[in-house]
C-alpha cells in the first residue's frame, strides 16, 4: 500500500520522512555532545577531588607544570646506591604515577623526627605505583649515612630514592633544587604527578593520618593484579 492509499500525499509524506530525519538527528547530536560533555567534567571532578583531598590533608594546593630548569638540575646520587650518576627530576618522575620530593637535612631536627615515617611511607610507596625522592641537604655524604645510620640502621634505604643536592647546605641558592621549587625552610615534601606539582607539604608530617593516607590512596591507587 503506497503513502497516497492511506490518504496522504507525496509531498506530506516527503515532509514527514524529513521531520523524522531532523528528529533523529537532533537526538544523536545530543547524545554526542553529552558524552563529549561527560569526557571533559569527568577529569574535572578528579581535578577537584584530589584538590579537595589535600586539603583535607592540610597541604598548600598548586597547579603547574614542573619547569625545564626543575627538571633537568642535576643531583647527586649515594655513592653506594646503584642508580646514575648525575639523577634529576625529569629521570625519576618517569614511570611513576606519583612521586613525593622530600626535602630534609641531618642539620633540621623536625626533619629527623619525620624520618621513620619518610622511611616506611617509602615502603608503602613502591607497592602502590608511586615513589617516594628524598633529597638531603647536607654539605656531604658523611653526615647524612650516619644520620640514616642511626636513625634507620642504614645509609642507603631499600626503598626510596635517597639523593643530595651538590649545593648542600652552604651553596648557591639560585643552584639549589628546593630554593627554584619555592622551598626555604626544611622539611617540605612536593606532590608531583604527571610533571605537575599538585601540592605542598610544609612542616614535618605524620603520614599515617587517615586524611593523607586517603590523599595517596587516590594517587597512588597500586596496580592491578594479572
Amino acid at each position: 500500500m503506497g503513502p497516497t492509499d492511506m490518504g496522504l500525499t507525496e509531498t506530506e509524506a516527503n515532509v514527514g520522512t524529513a521531520q523524522r530525519s531532523t528528529w533523529i538527528g537532533g537526538v544523536l547530536l545530543v547524545a554526542v555532545a553529552a558524552a563529549v560533555g561527560w569526557r571533559y567534567v569527568q577529569p574535572n571532578q578528579g581535578v577537584d577531588r584530589v584538590r579537595g583531598l589535600l586539603a583535607s590533608a592540610g597541604a598548600e594546593a598548586h597547579d603547574r607544570l614542573l619547569s625545564e630548569g626543575e627538571l633537568d638540575l642535576p643531583l647527586q646520587a649515594h655513592p653506594k646506591a646503584p642508580s646514575q650518576s648525575a639523577p634529576t627530576l625529569r629521570g625519576l618522575t618517569q614511570g611513576a604515577d606519583t612521586v613525593l620530593l622530600h626535602y630534609w637535612a641531618s642539620w633540621c631536627p623536625p626533619c629527623l623526627e619525620e624520618l621513620p615515617e619518610i622511611a616506611a611511607l617509602a615502603q608503602q610507596l613502591e607497592t602502590r605505583g608511586c615513589k617516594m625522592v628524598a633529597v638531603s641537604y647536607d654539605d656531604d655524604w658523611q653526615a647524612h649515612d650516619q644520620t640514616l645510620e642511626k636513625t634507620l640502621g642504614t645509609a642507603v634505604p631499600a626503598a626510596g630514592v635517597w639523593l643530595r643536592d651538590p649545593e648542600g647546605q652552604e651553596g648557591d641558592p639560585a643552584k639549589m633544587l628546593r630554593m627554584k621549587m619555592g622551598t626555604e625552610k626544611l622539611p617540605e615534601t612536593w606532590v608531583i604527578s604527571k610533571g605537575k606539582l599538585l601540592g605542598r607539604f610544609v612542616a614535618g608530617q605524620r603520614w599515617s593520618n587517615p586524611r593523607i593516607q586517603s590523599l595517596l590512596a587516590t594517587l597512588c591507587p597500586g596496580k592491578s593484579a594479572p
